[in-house]
C-alpha cells in the first residue's frame, strides 16, 4: 500500500466515525491540503483542475460558466457533481471537500467507485434512519472496494 492509499484510508476511516458520531467532520480542510500537498509535485495538472472545481462549487459567487472548460477533464466530472450538489444545497461542505481529495488522490475509478459505495450506504441509510445521511462512511465503503480489487488483481 502506497503513502496516498494509507492517508487515505486513516483518514476516511476517522472522518467516517466522526461523521457518524458527531454529523459533522472537524479536519478536512487538513485532509484535502494533504492531499494537494501529495499529489502536487507528482501530477500538478490534475491537482489545480480538481481544485478549479472545488473552487466552483465553494464560492457560489463564480459564474456557472466557469465550469465548462472544467468538464474536458473527466477527473474533474465527479467533483463538478458534488460541487453541483453543494451549490444547490443538497451536499454538505464536507463532502465535496472529501471527493476533491480522493479526485487528487486517485483515479477516476476510484472515485466513481466511492461514488458507488456512497449510494449503496445511502440506500442502507434510509431504510433504518431519518435525516441527513452521513456521506463519508459510504466513501469510504467505495474506497475500500477499490483497494480491494486492486489487491486482489494486482491492478498497478
Amino acid at each position: 500500500m502506497t503513502l496516498t492509499e494509507s492517508f487515505a484510508l486513516v483518514s476516511f476511516t476517522l472522518f467516517s466515525f466522526a461523521d457518524l458520531r458527531y454529523r459533522l467532520v472537524p479536519g478536512i480542510e487538513l485532509f484535502l491540503l494533504g492531499t494537494i500537498l501529495l499529489t502536487f509535485p507528482i501530477n500538478p495538472i490534475q491537482t489545480g483542475i480538481i481544485l478549479l472545481a472545488c473552487a466552483w462549487g465553494l464560492f457560489r459567487n463564480i459564474s456557472g460558466w466557469f465550469a465548462l472548460p472544467l468538464l474536458f477533464f473527466p477527473p474533474a466530472w465527479p467533483v463538478l457533481l458534488t460541487a453541483y450538489g453543494y451549490r444547490r444545497g443538497l451536499i454538505g461542505r464536507a463532502d465535496l471537500l472529501a471527493i476533491s481529495g480522493l479526485a487528487c488522490l486517485f483515479p477516476l475509478p476510484a472515485v466513481l467507485l466511492s461514488l458507488l459505495g456512497l449510494e449503496i450506504w445511502r440506500r442502507i441509510w434510509i431504510r433504518r434512519q431519518t435525516g441527513s445521511i452521513p456521506a463519508l462512511p459510504g466513501l469510504l465503503l467505495g474506497l475500500l472496494a477499490f483497494l480491494l480489487f486492486r489487491l486482489l488483481f494486482q491492478i498497478p
